[in-house]
């Protein structure tokens, strides 16, 4: 109303009158009938009075009349009326109506009240359900640090509980699987170390005691003396050896020179070289070939170096009157097979005769020159050609067979 009497007139002289006269045509109680254009009704909520620019009243309030200054506290808070950037009046706002009713004060106070349980609900239940969630994760994770530190004090094969499937579950099973790996590892040492001592030690305490009584005079070397140390020589010679050939070829140190090869003429290699010492044994060596043409992808050298060790197992191990037979078949790979009727293995001992200086007969053969490398060389040799090694056995006294598989080139 104001800003439309001043944009009407330039000046709000005669106001009163303007607004007295609208409230009569309107018969409104508000101090002003007709709400402010573009306004909330909120807004008008609470007006006091109104004044000019300089503060003097423009309509009578609380026994002022018009043209009065008013006392300079009730202009706190008032707002301004403007007109192009001008004030041109200001409206006097009664703080006291604006206060909350009774019922509106009770309202708040409910919903205050059920913002404040609310809030305080969220919290507690965020504060345990973390808690809960954090001694779920640092519990796996403590039994995981415990079996951690026993492990760097040397308790190697430390196992930790696995409760879930999630990070830290899968964690565990991996923990579980490492500490597995470095207990066998440091048993697998332990046994290489004993093995190798043990190994090493007899033909050097036959050599070093035919030396001590030549040197005490109490026996003169002869031909089959010297023939023993000889054999004892050799045996050391053949151990350093076999162990330089399965730590290059485990640590990939053994040049492999991959070309076609036929199989079938690698077992007749074999059995020409190795017919006579089978005669001298009286085993029968025999082929069983497959007559399919096909070749195979790998090293000829080290193929016939594995299938020599295959052999010369089988001869040990077979009595006077047993067979060996050496075989090969094809389908989506090529097998070559060395099979004897002699001695078995045990179906305990059977999973563990690749291993290093491994011997299903515990009684050492160290006189024979035998180390247990053997078949060791034969697994890290046909690993290294992309093939792989199974030995299969019905037990003790039922024969064993030795399969090689490779692929075809």
């Amino acid at each position: 109303m104001v800003e439309d009497y001043y944009t009407a007139n330039q000046s709000l002289d005669g106001f009163v009158y303007y607004y007295l006269s609208t409230i009569l045509r309107n018969g409104a109680e508000s101090p002003f009938a007709q709400q402010p254009r573009e306004a909330n009704p909120e807004d008008i909520r609470g007006i006091r009075g109104l004044v000019d620019s300089e503060g003097k009243t423009l309509l009578p309030m609380q026994n002022l009349p018009v043209g009065v200054f008013v006392p300079e506290r009730w202009l706190d808070g008032a707002r301004d009326v403007e007109v192009d950037g001008v004030v041109v009046a200001r409206v006097l706002i009664d703080e006291k109506s604006l206060e909350l009713t009774r019922s509106e004060q009770m309202f708040m106070d409910r919903v205050n009240l059920a913002i404040a349980i609310a809030a305080g609900t969220g919290i507690f239940a965020a504060v345990l359900i973390g808690m809960l969630l954090a001694a779920g994760i640092l519990k796996p994770i403590r039994r995981l640090t415990e079996a951690s530190e026993k492990m760097a004090r040397g308790a190697l094969g430390q196992q930790v509980d696995v409760t879930s499937n999630d990070e830290i579950g899968r964690l565990g099973e991996s923990f579980n699987r490492m500490s597995a790996d470095l207990a066998q590892a440091d048993a697998e040492r332990k046994r290489l170390t004993a093995d190798i001592t043990h190994d090493l030690s007899t033909p050097l305490q036959i050599i070093s005691g035919y030396i001590e009584m030549y040197e005490n005079g109490d026996v003169s070397l002869n031909p089959q003396q010297l023939g023993i140390i000889k054999t004892e020589l050799e045996n050391l010679r053949r151990l350093v050896g076999d162990l330089t050939v399965l730590t290059q070829a485990e640590g990939g140190g053994v040049e492999i020179v991959l070309s076609p090869i036929a199989p079938n003429q690698l077992l007749e290699q074999i059995v020409q070289a190795y017919q006579p010492i089978a005669s001298q044994q009286q085993v029968d060596l025999r082929l069983d070939l497959d007559e399919t043409p096909v070749m195979i992808n790998a090293d000829e050298g080290r193929m016939l170096q594995v299938l020599k060790n295959l052999m010369e197992n089988a001869l040990r191990h077979t009595p006077a009157g047993g067979i060996v037979t050496l075989a090969s078949k094809v389908g989506e790979q090529v097998e070559l097979s060395v099979t004897d009727t002699g001695n078995g293995i045990a179906a305990e001992d059977l999973p563990l005769i690749f291993e290093r200086f491994y011997q299903a007969d515990k009684a050492r053969t160290t006189s024979k020159g035998k180390m247990g490398l053997g078949l060791a060389i034969c697994k890290a040799l046909v690993e290294l050609q992309g093939g792989s090694i199974r030995a299969e056995s019905g037990g003790i006294g039922e024969g064993t067979k030795v399969t090689v598989t490779i692929q075809k080139a």
